[in-house]
């Protein structure tokens, strides 16, 4: 199995670059070393670089916060393309379309969980109750006790869980290594959109991510996201509709801002979003192992097994309990890291 040291490895072969950024540039906290110097000089030899995200951050909010960081439009990339702007984008230049997703009415909408307000600016939608509102957008999970981590959880019979298995667990009976249950609450919260009969809006069919900085006793865990919200409710009989990674809408929109500019590549962390979604368009894909998703999996798997068997485990145990999309999620290259820990010359 080769491994690639980083995209310089590559980067003959590709005029176009469309990159995931969390965990593959940023760990939650800081951007990987040597991050701006590659993206910088990615652009400055030619290469078009455009940054696709699942966050449900509208493209500006996205900028102006990695700006803060360093990172900055026409510098280090050409375009930032988030789930949420192109979620946004839909409704306001396709509404009968995006109606149509929702059984052909979609003027009012309900936010749970914690909401991103900014993604439905400038479009119809108008706020309402859940009872009322055509469509139920899902936020992003949280607890009454705040976020709510999925690597470190078990079934009531004290049995550890792997992340691959909670969703088809039953969420009433999990609770994390502290005794907290909210997998309860947001089972209750799903049961009652089911007794409604409410079809939930995801922008980010994340199941998980892992985070640096959501507690400083757990660095670097894996929390419940929005796809794992999507998918525990597909599982007791509710309908989502999607947008983000590896739905191909968000890709066909990167696409067109990206024009024909030669050949093109996805470089993301994560099998069944930046992968799967990059393969079931015809472009090709390179993984990071040695950051992101893709590391910590690794990681949490017996120290006896080599680089070969560990793959093996992500792709024919892993990745399809995360996804239902059919298209092989191998991809084209693997990389141990985006760049490399020196300085990157090209």
């Amino acid at each position: 199995m080769n491994i690639e040291k980083d995209i310089m490895s590559i980067v003959d072969d590709y005029e176009t670059f469309f990159i995931d950024i969390y965990g593959v540039l940023f760990d939650g906290i800081n951007l990987y070393n040597q991050t701006l110097i590659t993206l910088e000089k990615l652009r400055k030899n030619g290469k078009k670089v455009i940054i696709l995200s699942n966050t449900t951050q509208v493209s500006i909010e996205a900028k102006i916060g990695y700006a803060q960081r360093g990172m900055f439009h026409g510098v280090h990339y050409d375009e930032f393309i988030t789930s949420g702007e192109f979620l946004n984008y839909t409704i306001k230049n396709d509404p009968e379309n995006f109606a149509r997703m929702f059984g052909g009415k979609a003027d009012s909408v309900k936010c749970i969980f914690t909401g991103n307000a900014n993604i439905f600016e400038g479009t119809h939608l108008k706020k309402s109750s859940i009872g009322e509102a055509d469509v139920v957008y899902v936020g992003i999970p949280r607890s009454s006790y705040g976020t709510v981590f999925i690597d470190d959880v078990w079934d009531c019979n004290g049995k550890k869980i792997n992340i691959e298995d909670v969703v088809d667990q039953c969420w009433y009976e999990i609770q994390d290594n502290c005794g907290r249950q909210g997998f309860a609450e947001f089972a209750r919260q799903l049961d009652n959109c089911l007794k409604l009969n409410k079809t939930l809006l995801v922008a980010n069919p994340d199941i998980f991510f892992h985070c640096s900085g959501v507690d400083p006793k757990n660095c670097g865990v894996a929390v419940v996201a929005q796809g794992a919200i999507a998918a525990y409710y597909e599982k007791i009989g509710g309908n989502v509709v999607y947008f983000g990674k590896p739905y191909p809408g968000v890709f066909g929109y990167a696409q067109q801002l990206a024009g024909n500019c030669g050949k093109k590549i996805m470089i993301g962390d994560t099998l069944w979003t930046d992968i799967l979604g990059a393969n079931a368009c015809g472009l090709d894909s390179a993984l990071v192992t040695e950051t992101g998703v893709t590391c910590e999996l690794m990681k949490k798997m017996e120290d006896s097994l080599n680089i070969e068997e560990k793959f093996k485990i992500l792709y024919e145990k892993v990745a399809p309990k995360m996804t239902k999309i059919s298209p092989s999620s191998k991809p084209t290259h693997l990389l141990r890291r985006f760049c490399s820990s020196k300085e990157v010359l090209l």
